[in-house]
């Protein structure tokens, strides 16, 4: 695996040196890290007016650089961009939520249904409470209304 990760990272790096050079922004910058998740992690940073931290914009972006890593190597690896760490903090946020939530459930015994989300953040939920002792979790919905709910293991 990890040979694959370092594979794909060069091919990001060298897709997003060639995006900045045609934005012609200089002063943006990135790191490309494997996450525990065992996705590809891109941070951009910077004044970034070319590419706002808008969650559909950089949807499409990292769709454009997964077929872009999969037509030079053959990998298929979840990417996921992020700019100035906005979606690392989200994803801390998450997890202390959901460890939250876990507790009270158990003290509890009630079962909790939270707001529809995104799916990623759906799967950091279920990863972050896969080996929480006397809950389980799994998502109910369609679409934009699909949520995850946190309940007894026992009920």
């Amino acid at each position: 695996m990890t040979n694959t990760i370092e594979k794909v990272s060069k091919e990001v790096e060298s897709f997003l040196r060639g995006l900045l050079d045609v934005l012609e922004e200089e002063e943006i910058t990135f790191a490309v890290e494997g996450d525990p998740m065992e996705e590809l992690y891109v941070n951009l940073t910077g004044n970034l007016f070319s590419l706002p931290e808008e969650r559909p914009i950089l949807t499409a972006l990292e769709h454009l650089v997964q077929i872009a890593v999969h037509r030079k190597t053959g990998i298929d690896c979840a990417i996921i961009l992020d700019v100035n760490g906005a979606v690392k903090k989200r994803r801390a946020e998450l997890i202390r939520f959901a460890l939250g939530a876990a507790e009270s459930v158990r003290r509890e015994h009630k079962r909790i249904r939270l707001n529809p989300m995104p799916s990623r953040e759906r799967r950091t939920i279920h990863i972050t409470l896969a080996n929480f002792p006397g809950v389980k979790t799994y998502s109910v919905g369609e679409g934009d209304e699909r949520r995850v709910v946190i309940e007894p293991e026992d009920a």
